[in-house]
């Protein structure tokens, strides 16, 4: 699958790649606990706000008992939502504690209409509204169709029946606005949803683009140095170690000069497709400049970095070797000193770069 299908947006407004929407709920999450813990807190005190409405629609005082029961449940668990969201740290237990309270919210309402007799047209109204409160929460889209479907279902087989002065031909039309409204919040909740995913894609796109090199597609500088500081801060933190692998292509400028540019950006790019297969995930691979590239290896001490670095000139010279050109790499590999700044550490490496150019190329200085 390309980066193009990986990309595709379903009419649910949900990533097709389960990695990606995975990825995108993940970044999004701290919007969405935000979102979920004030609509439970507003949600919450509405229902106590009706309270008042209660007592003086209530003929009898036990009826009154079970709806304030009812309606403090409702609130009482809307302020463990409210105080239990802010501690997930995993967006599927966001989804399952949303799903959850959706389905309480429905409950519910239909749990304070069973404790009247008779209904009137503001149930009805009730129900639309109770509805977009179900949407209004940030859930995967299915759940919340499940929910609000659900929730309707039981309210035209049961309740709907005890609302006064409705004819069956009303019925019919209540149920076909509500279908009306549940199509309008599906539509709204997908154009809205398709809406941000792909602005997640842009901003995504813009990011790699500021790190990363264009030719190969492995980090630029500027991300490198970042990176550099961050692991220069971790070792004097916590005191571990990291080496730095320093490189160029010995006599690129030749290639450049005798076959053109458009070989010397394949060399590039298949020496970077070598090395890739040397390195692993952990390490931070870039394009320092030119023909020049960097890997900071994490955790790794002089003696590995040299091994790592012997590994990546052996890939290279077979990796390349079917191009007609006798494609060879110097290297410099220094490891991290206590007390070094990024260029303390760099100006090591690129002494050792320099030696091992001065000595024939083709070969590690450590």
């Amino acid at each position: 699958m390309n980066q193009k299908d990986n990309n595709k947006i379903s009419l649910f407004g949900e990533f097709k790649d389960k990695s990606l929407e995975n990825e995108y709920l993940a970044d999004n999450m701290s919007t969405s606990i935000k979102a979920t813990r004030y609509l439970a807190l507003f949600y919450g005190f509405i229902l106590m706000v009706f309270l008042a409405a209660d007592y003086f629609a209530a003929e009898e005082i036990p009826l009154f008992g079970n709806l304030a029961r009812l309606r403090i449940l409702f609130a009482l668990i809307s302020m463990i939502v409210f105080f239990y969201a802010n501690n997930i740290t995993d967006h599927m237990n966001l989804i399952y504690l949303n799903t959850s309270y959706q389905g309480i919210i429905a409950a519910t309402y239909l749990l304070s209409l069973e404790q009247f007799e008779s209904l009137n047209f503001f149930s009805v109204l009730a129900l639309m509204v109770i509805t977009l409160g179900i949407y209004l929460l940030p859930n995967k889209i299915m759940f919340t169709q499940l929910i609000s479907a659900v929730f309707s279902i039981i309210f035209f087989l049961y309740p709907i029946k005890r609302v006064t002065g409705l004819g069956e031909a009303n019925i019919y039309r209540i149920i076909g606005y509500q279908l009306i409204f549940l199509a309008y919040c599906n539509i709204q909740y997908s154009l809205t949803e398709t809406y941000k995913r792909k602005k997640y894609l842009a901003n995504k796109q813009a990011m790699l683009l500021s790190v990363m090199d264009p030719l190969t597609g492995i980090y630029n500088r500027g991300k490198f140095d970042e990176e550099m500081n961050k692991w220069i801060n971790m070792a004097n933190r916590y005191k571990v170690t990291f080496s730095i692998i320093l490189m160029d292509i010995d006599d690129f400028k030749k290639i450049n000069d005798k076959y053109g540019h458009l070989l010397g950006d394949k060399v590039l790019i298949n020496v970077v497709s070598q090395i890739r297969k040397s390195i692993r995930s952990l390490d931070v691979f870039a394009r320092w400049g030119g023909d020049e590239f960097v890997i900071l290896l994490p955790n790794t001490d002089i003696n590995q970095a040299g091994v790592m670095a012997e590994r990546i000139k052996g890939e290279i010279f077979k990796g390349l070797k079917d191009m007609d050109l006798h494609i060879s790499c110097s290297f410099g590999v220094a490891s991290y000193r206590l007390g070094d700044s990024s260029h303390t550490l760099l100006s090591r490496a690129d002494n050792c770069l320099m030696e091992a150019k001065a000595r024939g190329k083709d070969r590690v200085k450590f």
